[in-house]
């Protein structure tokens, strides 16, 4: 069994979901947005697909639905709290063989986050996401350690292109991805990344 957790807002067509299940998995598709869940329970009964179930829950209680193979989240979890108990409910969740995999931002650069916290949604800069959200931290990575072993990998460095979408609002794009891709092959800059992917087993 495939369990999806979708992001804590709409997740519209629920395009993972429906990924998974085309190619062979049971998946649980669960979702805070009543609006989400309705959206694709219609997909599937409109498509004949048996094999999602979309189920309307907190995350934090995903411990109800029973054991499952496969966790996946795409950026899910830098939105729940209380962390703690997620990760033991995440732990309740998944087999012992089991595995999981999280697309993710992340708090490592300080650089970024003092940016965030002392200009971002000032002057010209815009804020973008939830106002409450805040990149996954190092404290919560550490929570889901007490309980799983977890693999981190940045299969890209996004940085110098978070200049341009601040404050250049998308110009000068080009010049900033080649700075992402040339400091990439520096492995002590490379957890600097604003995106990670975290494989928990």
């Amino acid at each position: 069994m495939f369990l999806l957790l979708n992001s804590i807002t709409p997740c519209g067509r629920g395009t993972a979901s429906l990924f998974f299940a085309y190619y062979g998995a049971n998946v649980i598709s669960v979702d805070l947005s009543e609006v989400a869940i309705n959206n694709l329970s219609e997909y599937c009964k409109n498509n004949t697909i048996d094999s999602i179930e979309p189920i309307k829950l907190d995350a934090i209680d995903i411990s109800k639905l029973g054991k499952v193979d496969v966790v996946f989240g795409s950026m899910i979890l830098h939105h729940l709290e209380p962390f703690d108990k997620f990760a033991t409910c995440l732990r309740d969740v998944i087999k012992p063989e089991g595995k999981g995999f999280f697309f993710e931002n992340n708090a490592g650069s300080s650089l970024m986050i003092w940016f965030r916290k002392n200009i971002v949604g000032k002057l010209w800069i815009p804020k973008y996401g939830d106002p409450d959200e805040y990149p996954l931290m190092v404290e919560e990575i550490n929570e889901l350690r007490k309980h799983f072993n977890v693999e981190i990998e940045f299969p890209e460095l996004l940085y110098f292109r978070m200049i341009s979408s601040y404050i250049f609002r998308g110009h000068f794009k080009k010049p900033f991805e080649l700075l992402d891709k040339y400091f990439y092959k520096c492995n002590l800059f490379r957890d600097k990344s604003y995106r990670q992917c975290l494989y928990i087993s």
